[in-house]
């Protein structure tokens, strides 16, 4: 079958193991690319919502059949394994919101929602900033990710230094919340500051 368009990147969850998967269409055939390592496989549809592949030169049906949006329980050579798609990018934001525990509903911990480096940190302890004010630039995975303080607070203590490598879930800023919000104008840093 013939296949328009350009490449599409997912995120394939696969029980507690998660690939990057990125697919491009090479004419009536699709290059696969799986945590880098490439193969180029022929696709067909068959009947009843099945697909022939010819994988290594052989042929071989794949059934998928879509539980919900995104999930998707894929039967191939009698196993059956349940697959979730998704954006990559949807994924790590998803990650980012998650990386900030509320503690003692007055204290916020800022975590690396992701393995990186800083890239810069704007904030020191003692500062006083908005809800939304950046705190850490992480750079993952050729991206920087700016991670913002969640509510208005007092930066209590940084864990961080511009170029430190950071594993996932590594703790960043800790942030007391304030009773009254500070005057946005009085806690941004100034434009182009870097701490």
């Amino acid at each position: 079958m013939a296949l328009s368009g350009g490449w599409r990147e997912y995120l394939a969850v696969v029980g507690d193991r998660q690939r990057l998967v990125r697919i491009e269409p090479e004419g009536d055939d699709l290059r696969l690319r799986i945590d880098g390592e490439e193969f180029v496989v022929g696709c067909e549809p068959a009947a009843g919502g099945e697909l022939c592949l010819l994988l290594n030169g052989r042929p071989q049906v794949l059934h998928v059949r879509t539980d919900s949006p995104g999930h998707y329980r894929v039967s191939l050579a009698g196993g059956e394994t349940l697959v979730e798609l998704r954006d990559p990018l949807e994924a790590r934001l998803a990650s980012a919101a998650r990386s900030v525990t509320i503690r003692q509903a007055r204290e916020f911990e800022i975590h690396a929602p992701m393995p990186g480096v800083v890239f810069a940190v704007h904030v020191r302890e003692g500062d006083e900033v908005v809800e939304g004010a950046p705190l850490v630039v992480l750079e993952a995975m050729k991206m920087q990710n700016a991670l913002a303080s969640p509510a208005a607070g007092i930066v209590r203590s940084v864990r961080v230094t511009p170029g430190q490598t950071v594993d996932g879930e590594a703790l960043l800023v800790v942030l007391e919340r304030l009773a009254v919000p500070v005057d946005p104008s009085a806690a941004a840093p100034r434009e182009g500051s870097e701490r």
